[in-house]
């Protein structure tokens, strides 16, 4: 038959790749993918959804095994088969129960959320759709395995009008051998109308809340098992279930999913309001819509090139020549970051003349020395390149230095092709913490037409000044950097990765991250 040669393709030496597995896989490709996709409209950035996924999908199928395994204890006869070991050799993990899934994964999921402070109901209403979409493929899977199939059809002439259905529902059993209700067709077809209605739900039903979708996805989880699964009992295959009483456990728990999902509906708009705002589903998208960040302004030194070492060696070696018989501190040391030269050598001299004779010895042992002691922070290059020509994002420079040493700094760690603007020192009248760098760079890359494509003309349309404000993003390490991008009337982002960042958290920035990447979920990417 055509599926046994397909079957036989999927052996690596002496392990079998079971259908079934492949299913699964395909299902979680698919859901992570919609997930990805429905996360940037609500505003959730992409990493947030990759660890998420790479730490509860293993725990789900743990969950889906143990599931399996609590309730069929009789089959099994020792721990290892429990594993997929059978005959000292892994045959694989044939026994998977839904129900143990989902609720391993619930539980991961609010955990995660709690740990990294991650809306709850948001993150729920993009697991939701990606449970059915995994039932969905599962369910397949059971097909090739000619699992999930429930009494003699009857009159299986329509049945027979899909050969390729047919020939895996034409099942022996029992000394019996007839074609049988394609139940995993029924609950396949049922769930991706679900799939559907949640789709639809999102963007039409204007009362949707935030984490409706989880109660639907309960409700309907029930509804669809219980006539599966009762045709199942009834195809005179199957063992004698397990029961609860007088109801099979299978059914006992779909029922208690609706109940569940009923409940929950009911609570988040009573009880659960102590623990969580409502919120409606539209009013998210419309609110991240609006607010959405399209422009970032970074500063440079301490922000995107790790520069301590060069900057304290260059004022080092320019107070030697000039003050060979002081030393600096390293609290004054510290100090020099963020202002400019002429600020900070103007309070170990009164005298213009020399405080620019310093100014120049120190911008000459800097640039001598520039290449041996600079490096990117870990991520820069690459965040600015995923931003930048993967995103569309506007980039922009505010730096304290000049120009040229800022671009000979961003060379030299090939990072120059990502940024469409650079503002150096001597094209501003007032330094930082004044806004005017950050205005003049936003006033110069709202002017860009950053070429995109049809899908994205929103971004091209032209602003007017509070617009663009509205979007945009100054990124910094010192308190000069956050208070210039308040004074610009735009939102601003701290890095903690410096020596001192309490000094740069006095002035209250908006945001604030441990490393460069995690702007990609300031961002919503």
């Amino acid at each position: 038959m055509f599926l046994e040669k397909i079957a036989e393709s999927f052996r690596i030496g002496n392990l079998e790749i079971h259908w079934y597995a492949i299913c699964i896989l395909i299902g979680v490709v698919l859901a992570v993918w919609l997930g990805l996709r429905e996360a940037k409209r609500l505003g959730i950035g992409s990493d947030i959804i990759y660890v998420g996924v790479l730490i509860t999908v293993p725990i789900a199928i743990v969950g889906a095994r143990l599931w399996y395994v609590l309730f069929n204890l009789d089959t099994f006869h020792n721990f290892g088969e429990v594993l997929g070991f059978r005959g000292g050799k892994f045959q694989g993990l044939s026994g998977l129960a839904i129900q143990g899934g989902v609720i391993f994964a619930l539980v991961t999921v609010y955990i995660y959320c709690k740990k990294r402070q991650v809306p709850l109901y948001i993150i729920i209403d993009l697991v939701a759709p990606g449970f059915l979409i995994g039932q969905i493929c599962g369910r397949w899977g059971n097909f090739f395995n000619q699992e999930l199939y429930g009494p003699i059809i009857q009159n299986p002439s329509f049945i027979k009008a899909f050969p390729f259905i047919a020939d895996q529902m034409y099942i022996s059993a029992n000394g019996i051998t007839a074609y049988r209700h394609p139940v995993f067709l029924y609950e396949s077809l049922l769930n991706l109308c679900g799939f559907a209605f949640m789709l639809i739900a999102r963007r039409k039903i204007k009362i949707l809340e935030s984490g409706d979708l989880m109660g639907v996805y309960l409700f309907w989880y029930g509804v669809v098992r219980i006539p599966c699964e009762i045709l199942r009992l009834n195809s005179g295959v199957t063992s004698d279930p397990l029961m609860l009483g007088p109801i099979p456990v299978s059914i006992a728990t779909a029922i208690l999913f609706i109940i569940l999902g009923i409940s929950f509906l009911i609570l988040k708009r009573t009880l659960f309001t102590k623990f969580a705002k409502r919120r409606l589903y539209q009013d998210i998208l419309e609110n991240v819509k609006e607010n959405h960040i399209d422009t970032l302004i970074f500063d440079l030194d301490g922000t995107l090139l790790d520069t301590r070492s060069l900057i304290d060696h260059s004022f080092i070696e320019t107070f030697r020549h000039f003050r060979p018989d002081y030393v600096l501190s390293d609290e004054e040391l510290d100090s020099f970051f963020g202002p400019t030269l002429q600020t900070s050598f103007s309070r170990y001299s009164d005298d213009p003349k020399e405080i620019e004779e310093m100014i120049k010895y120190y911008r000459e042992y800097n640039l001598a020395h520039h290449d041996e002691m600079v490096m990117a922070f870990k991520g820069a290059r690459e965040l600015l390149k995923t931003l930048a020509h993967k995103r569309g994002y506007r980039i922009g420079i505010v730096s304290s230095k000049k120009k040229d040493l800022v671009v000979h700094g961003l060379e030299f760690c090939g990072m120059d092709d990502y940024v469409d603007v650079i503002l150096g020192s001597e094209e501003v009248t007032n330094p930082k913490p004044d806004p005017e760098g950050i205005l003049k760079a936003l006033a110069e890359l709202n002017a860009i037409d950053m070429d995109l494509d049809d899908s994205d003309k929103r971004k091209r349309m032209p602003r007017d000044e509070e617009e663009y404000k509205k979007h945009s993003l100054y990124i910094g390490d010192n308190k000069a950097d956050i208070e210039a991008a308040k004074a610009a009337g735009i939102r601003s982002c701290g890095v903690l990765y410096i020596k001192h960042p309490e000094i740069m958290l006095d002035a209250a920035p908006d945001f604030v991250i441990n490393k460069l990447s995690e702007l990609l979920s300031i961002c919503g990417e």
